[in-house]
């Protein structure tokens, strides 16, 4: 997600505030995912369901779900911008969703976006189908859109 935009060098600052500041919790974000991944019968599935809620409930057992707003909001003061309310872990600032989670935060008109894709959709064809696949390890894509 990171781009060329002005904004590039922000969103860039926030994605390695949260490499650096937050390693230990993207460890943990890639362990639940990890264990979630290895629940399956394959490399992959094609049922959110079998991706999105136990990804929730592990993310929640680990006590990461509830350390990623501070991580959301230390990737916000690396943009040196305001954010307009303290997170939480509930939407719409954490988000957890079938690629992994999504940190978003409300900069006054701008908004900072940050996926921790620990999964990756593989499209199977021309018909719409898709499948859930575990990534390596944790990416970072943040932008300021």
């Amino acid at each position: 997600m990171t781009d060329a935009t002005p904004h590039a060098g922000l969103a860039e600052e926030a994605a390695r505030v949260l490499r650096d500041e937050h390693e230990r919790l993207l460890t943990v974000v890639g362990q639940c995912a990890t264990a979630v991944a290895a629940e399956w019968d394959g490399d992959s599935v094609a049922d959110r369901e079998r991706v999105m809620p136990p990804f929730r409930r592990a993310l929640d057992g680990s006590g990461a779900l509830s350390r990623l707003p501070r991580a959301l909001a230390d990737a916000v003061t690396a943009t040196g911008r305001p954010m307009a309310a303290p997170p939480v872990a509930a939407p719409p600032y954490v988000v957890v969703t079938g690629e992994g989670v999504v940190l978003r935060a409300n900069l006054g008109e701008e908004r900072l976006v940050v996926l921790l894709r620990a999964f990756e959709v593989v499209r199977d064809g021309d018909d719409g189908s898709h499948r859930y696949r575990r990534t390596d390890g944790v990416e970072i894509e943040a932008e300021i859109v």
